[in-house]
């Protein structure tokens, strides 16, 4: 189950990773539990950088520290193998904020089982397909955005999103260019920009509302299905005969998402002929 949060079970891995605060799977922290952020040996939540998990698949540690900035385990799991600066710290509990783990210098996948030379404990030979550099940008992003989980991702039906972490939060965007607020000098289309990054846009939500009446279309009427694509984005409708003269007008523009996010726009605007 999970620590905090909605109740569900999650997979193994993610409870490995993400989840193991007491130390259940490898080696147990040499403090006790593990605090936040760190959420086991291998991930501190937030801060890839300074992730196990993330050293072992560059390489490197990437936190600009050594391990002989820290008191590190000699025997990883062995709270009696810390050590700071080659002296023991066995029964000097003032010294443990000083407690941090070390990097071994190994890499993961490793070099030789990428090459397909690795000896599997059955005299096996052994071949596994390295990580791409997205693949590592993966994990770390994934850590740096503190170890997100969708329980309610359904992957045989990914459109149906549910109110999981990949939740569409965001309103699409939309605009209005013509015709703009306030003065116009004539009204001969409504041009409209729409697009929506996530979940996509909900065309059959689109809709076009005038509180005047044109082109025998009476007022109030849904303008949404009289528009027509004209690039990547946008939609125009055309008017037969443009309007030079109204003395208030509004126009009320509205779209949804398929998560259910609305975005909505009221414009007030007029139609003045130009002065000669």
């Amino acid at each position: 189950g999970l620590v905090s949060g909605p109740s569900g079970t999650v997979p193994g891995t993610y409870f490995h990773l993400a989840l193991d605060h007491a130390g259940q799977f490898g080696h147990k922290s040499p403090v006790g539990n593990w605090s936040h952020p760190q959420a086991s040996r291998y991930v501190r939540l937030f801060q890839a950088r300074r992730s196990m998990l993330v050293w072992k698949i560059f390489g490197q540690r990437l936190d600009g520290w050594t391990n002989e900035d820290f008191a590190c385990e000699t025997v990883p799991g062995n709270a009696n193998s810390l050590q700071y600066k080659g002296k023991s710290l066995v029964n000097k509990p003032e010294n443990r904020r000083l407690v941090n783990l070390a990097y071994d210098g190994n890499i993961m996948p490793p070099p030789d089982a990428v090459a397909g030379t690795y000896e599997g404990t059955d005299g096996k030979k052994i071949k596994v397909a390295p990580l791409s550099d997205e693949d590592r940008r993966t994990l770390v992003r994934w850590i740096d955005l503190g170890c997100p989980i969708d329980l309610d991702h359904d992957a045989t039906n990914p459109e149906a999103r549910g109110n999981g972490w990949l939740q569409d939060d965001s309103r699409p965007t939309l605009t209005l260019t013509y015709p703009s607020a306030g003065s116009n000098t004539a009204f001969t289309r409504i041009l409209i920009g729409m697009h929506d990054y996530d979940s996509g846009l909900d065309l059959a939500s689109f809709r076009v509302v005038a509180d005047f009446e044109f082109d025998g279309i009476a007022a109030g009427e849904n303008l949404a299905a009289r528009f027509q694509p004209k690039s990547q984005g946008v939609w125009e409708l055309k008017l037969a005969k443009p309007i030079t003269k109204l003395k208030k007008g509004k126009l009320e523009v509205s779209v949804k998402d398929r998560q259910g996010n609305a975005s909505r726009i009221e414009r007030t605007f007029s139609i003045a002929p130009e002065l000669p």
